[in-house]
């Protein structure tokens, strides 16, 4: 008889055991699941991270691409703002703004002697150089044109996750001196 009652008591704990490894398993589940999540969650913010940025250096390019910035600053995009549909829905989902607009962060004025004359680009610096001889601080041997840094600052906002990016990028540009020495064109 007593070893019936052993038998009995066995099975219990068997029972007991077998729940308990039935609530491990469960709990390794769904912190497998858990991080699995996780990770697909950081790389679709990954991914509109670069979708942003994308879109910001896309607006950049987009000012660089002509001459507009230099004449006319504040017109380099229309209303400073360019929107890009990612998704291909039909609807803007990144808006990307020119902010600053476009400046010159440093010129240069070139000196006709640092012309080279039988470059194009050089003799539309020298053409037109008036030389003032005898007027006192007229001939001060400057040409036409300037090397110019300027800066392009570009915010993009998703506006489905609210992710911002600012890009800013410096371009090298030969404009006239009169654009570089231009006060409303120089960064503050």
């Amino acid at each position: 008889m007593k070893q019936v009652l052993s038998l009995k008591r066995h099975r219990g704990i068997v029972l007991l055991q077998a729940m308990i490894l039935m609530i491990m398993l469960f709990l390794i589940a769904i912190a497998s699941f858990n991080m699995g999540r996780q990770n697909t969650i950081i790389a679709g913010n990954m991914q509109h991270k670069a979708e942003v940025l994308t879109a910001a250096n896309q607006a950049v390019e987009k000012v660089i691409s002509t001459t507009t910035f230099i004449d006319s600053p504040s017109a380099a995009v229309p209303g400073n703002t360019v929107s890009y549909d990612v998704n291909g829905d039909g609807t803007n989902d990144i808006t990307v703004k020119l902010n600053p607009k476009p400046c010159v962060k440093k010129a240069q004025i070139i000196k006709n002697a640092e012309l080279d004359t039988s470059n194009s680009n050089d003799m539309a610096c020298a053409l037109g150089a008036n030389q003032n001889l005898g007027v006192e601080g007229a001939v001060t041997g400057n040409s036409l044109c300037a090397n110019s840094i300027w800066e392009i600052a570009a915010v993009a906002e998703d506006e489905a996750t609210g992710g911002q990016v600012e890009v800013t990028t410096g371009v090298g540009v030969r404009v006239s001196a009169d654009n570089a020495q231009n006060t409303a064109n120089i960064c503050p």
